[in-house]
Formats: C-alpha cells, sequence, structure tokens
C-alpha cells in the first residue's frame, strides 16, 4: 500500500486506521509511513502524525530512532498544530528513551508554558512532563508552578488535567 497515495486521499479515520494495521503488521512500513511525515508538504505531515500517535500505543519501540527528529521538530516554529499535538500524543504513551529525556522536558515545559500553544498541546506537553517527573521528582515544584500559572485562564480541559496532574503530585 503507498501510504502517500492514502495520505493524499484526505484525513480519515479509516485511512489511519489502515496506515497503523499496515505498520503493526510489517514494521518496515514505519519508514514509508516517517517519509510521509517528514517530507510532507504540511497537509501530508499533518495526516501522516495521527497514524503515528496510534502506532506509538500499540507499538512505542518503533518510534525509538526518531527521537531526535521529533524533538527537532517540536522547536521548529511556524509549523502546523498538528504536527506538537501529534508528536506530543505520541510521548505520553511511551518510555522516553535516557538520552532524549532532557530534551523532552526542555520542549514540552515551553510548549506548556507558551501563550500561543493551543489547549491540546499544553494538555499533552502537561502529561509527558508529569510521566517524567514519576522518575525525576525534582521536576515536580517547576510543573506545579506551570500549571498554577495556566489555571486562573485556562481552558475546561486543562483545568481537567492540571487538577488530575496535581491531585497526582500533592
Amino acid at each position: 500500500m503507498d501510504f502517500r497515495a492514502l495520505l493524499e486521499q484526505g484525513h480519515s479515520k479509516s485511512n489511519t486506521t489502515i496506515i497503523v494495521n499496515e505498520v503493526c503488521v510489517s514494521t518496515q512500513k514505519m519508514e514509508e509511513l516517517m517519509q510521509c511525515f517528514i517530507d510532507g508538504p504540511v497537509q501530508i505531515t499533518q495526516r501522516a502524525a495521527w497514524p503515528m500517535s496510534f502506532i506509538a500505543q500499540k507499538h512505542p519501540q518503533l518510534l525509538n530512532k526518531y527521537y531526535s527528529l521529533f524533538i527537532e521538530l517540536l522547536n521548529q516554529p511556524n509549523k502546523h498544530d498538528s504536527i506538537n499535538r501529534n508528536i506530543l500524543r505520541a510521548f505520553q504513551f511511551v518510555e522516553i528513551p535516557k538520552k532524549h529525556e532532557g530534551n523532552v522536558l526542555d520542549v514540552s515545559f515551553k510548549l506548556l508554558n507558551s501563550p500561543n500553544e493551543p489547549i491540546a498541546v499544553k494538555a499533552f506537553s502537561m502529561t509527558v512532563i508529569f510521566n517524567l517527573s514519576k522518575k525525576y521528582p525534582d521536576i515536580v515544584p517547576e510543573l506545579k508552578a506551570s500549571i498554577e500559572y495556566l489555571m486562573p485562564n485556562a481552558s475546561a480541559g486543562i483545568k481537567s488535567r492540571s487538577n488530575k496532574i496535581l491531585k497526582a503530585i500533592q
């Protein structure tokens, strides 16, 4: 199956399911999906990001060779929100390799504290940081401070996620 052709057809749950199933059957297909994600254009990148986040849940080891790329993309300005959203969604479900933990924490805090990031990016960033705080409890005060700073003007979604995390870290 040609993933690029499928992604060019449009953004749909059925196309995402087809891609996820193909990658799960043949892990070599992950490379094809990532080429679509990397090469773009933007519309193809955002469509490829959605199945990638589902693959992270089913086969997190398939992301291992792409962490440097993901971190680089998260740090790039002026890209479509779906890229950050889906990378961070994927990061929620995986154990971040030790050599990438610091960079993932840095970019997650940056996105969480940015006034320009959408709600989902902030929520996923919060969860990624929270997950890493289980391993590195020294970051809990910074996470707590970031959450408390967001709360007064936060959306219902951010407030809900914030309250769950604050309760868990208390």
